[in-house]
């Protein structure tokens, strides 16, 4: 007869293999962030978690959205409706039937794998089965639904099985595995027949039917500008649309996605993301927003153009003459059809039309440290703020000689100058030496310098952030965000609720007529002007990383991390949902 502790044993293990089987589970779009549950199969486990942001404090997946860099194309695969490309930055998504992208997939969106050995679209749905050292994971784009199997290994290939089940049959190690769709898995005695397998056509079976887009590919890419050096794009990676003769979908090391016809010979480029990992500066265009560079090493380096739909894309690099690759900027701002950016090796002037001309100053020009922070740009020039004073900057470039132009009027000398913003004619600056005033500023004469009114003592500490609206002039320091009205003339008033030491070190300000920002190594802290309601985004849970800049438009918040650039979908109120 068996003691009390042998029958608990052995009911413990009955129940324990009753969980083993079941590995079903279904998780609404909704609640994808709470729902998680593993199992154990005949042969390895499964997981199956979220798709939907793992910050709970967000809703709807385009509530927060994060986009890195997507211009180095590592792996692609195709869907029937669906092509995945595979980058640092995560796995952008393109459908081809509304010809737009998808949100990617990222870390938040759940998937925290860095290394993907082998993609292959699933013929039978719209989702992708990706290969990771110890698992497959299948991700639907649809649902957002990420569903993580283990086996053991590393996978190299993907097939399915051509019978109708729609199983998926993985090597990993030379070992065959069978794994369903809802993640039981079947070890393999042996390879799976071949005329019994669905193998998705990659880049060498890419090759293989089109021999000549090995070597008529760099004309095919080939993108010249007078100014720029020649690029011919580097083919990586690559897939075939399951059901379309003649179209291949091409990944290429810093170009992008491209769409090719290989019959015609016609390629179309397909940019989606940022130039190069990270953003810098933040600055508005007319039906988008302008990214710089965090100056993080890549292969490319410029500005990039984000449509507010987060649809179209637009990448301008460095020239011959002046190279972005590497540079870090501070500070973006446009004005009609040109960008200046305040970077660490000097202000770069670029125009946005279709020649893209670039000019740059820096010391040998005459301004007074290559350290450029801030940026205010005038029709007829620019203001800068460097870490050893404030200059104008005449825009002559279109002289026939721009390399000629001097540096007109200089102020502040040896003072660092952290912030600028225009009020009508009078040009105030943040500096080490606190926040001052430069009335009627010209590119001749700096004028007479004067501090605001007020005894506030702050006003004397060091100024890093400005930021204009309506008649608000709002000026952070270390310590404390103060509010002035230059044109009313009364005494700055102290936001409480903009507290700086939840943000960390400050980095910008923000105001429009609904909302107050106030952006830090730490996050970022709203308040809504009318009722004064308080919201906080942290590093670490809201927001990636450090907000380096913040830009208001009128549905969303747009904030530069080195992570890349998010956006927030903003509330009637001004505040996020």
């Amino acid at each position: 007869m068996r003691t009390l502790r042998e029958v608990r044993a052995v009911r413990a293990t009955c129940v324990s293999r009753m969980r083993a089987r079941a590995v079903v589970v279904i998780c609404a779009a909704a609640s994808l962030a709470s729902c998680a549950t593993t199992g154990t199969g005949a042969g390895g486990g499964v997981s199956v978690g979220s798709g939907a942001s793992t910050n709970r404090s967000f809703g709807r997946a385009d509530e927060r959205q994060r986009i890195g860099s997507f211009a180095s194309v590592q792996s692609v695969a195709v869907s029937r409706r669906f092509v995945y490309a595979a980058t640092g930055g995560g796995i952008a998504i393109y459908d081809r039937l509304a010809e737009s992208w998808m949100p990617p997939l990222t870390r938040d969106e759940g998937f925290f794998d860095q290394q993907i050995t082998v993609m292959a679209g699933d013929p039978v749905e719209d989702a992708l089965w990706i290969g990771v050292p110890g698992g497959v994971v299948i991700y639907r784009p649809q649902t957002q639904q990420l569903q993580r199997t283990i086996i053991t290994g590393v996978p190299d290939v993907i097939a399915f099985d051509r019978s109708g089940s729609g199983d998926a049959f993985v090597r990993a190690g030379g070992a065959w595995t069978r794994v369903s769709r809802v993640g039981m898995t079947l070890p393999s005695s042996g390879p799976p027949p071949a005329n019994s397998l669905v193998l998705p056509r990659g880049l060498d079976a890419v090759y293989q039917q089109f021999p000549a887009l090995r070597s008529q590919s760099a004309l095919m890419f080939r993108t010249q500008q007078s100014d720029r050096p020649l690029r011919n794009a580097n083919i990586v990676s690559g897939a075939a649309s399951p059901e379309r003769a003649s179209e291949v979908w091409l990944g290429t090391n810093g170009d992008g996605l491209f769409r090719v016809d290989p019959t015609f010979q016609q390629a179309t480029s397909l940019p989606f993301g940022l130039i190069a990992p990270g953003a810098g500066a933040l600055a508005p265009s007319a039906d988008g927003v302008w990214v710089a560079g965090l100056g993080v090493p890549s292969i490319r380096s410029g500005l990039t153009l984000a449509s507010l739909d987060l649809q179209r894309w637009r990448w301008i690099e460095g020239t011959i003459n002046v190279p972005l690759i590497g540079m870090r900027t501070y500070g973006l701002v446009t004005r009609a059809d040109r960008a200046w950016m305040a970077t660490d090796r000097g202000v770069v002037r670029v125009k946005l039309d279709r020649s893209e001309a670039m000019v740059a100053w820096t010391t040998l020009d005459g301004l007074p440290d290559d350290r450029v922070y801030a940026v205010a740009a005038r029709d007829d020039g620019a203001w800068v703020g460097t870490a050893r004073g404030a200059a104008y900057i005449t825009d002559s470039s279109d002289a026939r000689n721009p390399r000629t132009r001097g540096i007109g009027a200089r102020v502040l000398e040896n003072t660092p100058v952290y912030a600028l913003q225009f009020t009508g004619d009078t040009l105030w600056m943040g500096t080490e030496g606190g926040l001052l005033a430069l009335p009627t500023p010209s590119g001749v004469t700096g004028g007479s310098l004067s501090r605001p009114l007020g005894v506030d003592p702050a006003l004397r500490r060091p100024v890093r952030a400005l930021a204009w609206s309506d008649t608000v002039l709002l000026a952070a320091t270390d310590d404390a965000v103060l509010a002035l009205a230059p044109r009313g003339g009364r005494e700055p008033q102290r936001i409480d609720v903009l507290d700086t030491r939840l943000v960390g070190q400050v980095t910008r300000l923000a105001i429009d007529e609904r909302t107050m920002w106030l952006a830090g190594t730490d996050g970022l802290v709203m308040t809504v002007r009318g009722t004064n309601a308080v919201r906080v985004l942290r590093v670490g849970v809201d927001l990636p990383g450090p907000a380096l800049d913040v830009l208001l438009t009128r549905d969303w918040l747009w904030v530069a991390t080195p992570q890349g650039l998010m956006r927030f979908r903003r509330a009637s109120d001004g505040g996020l949902l």
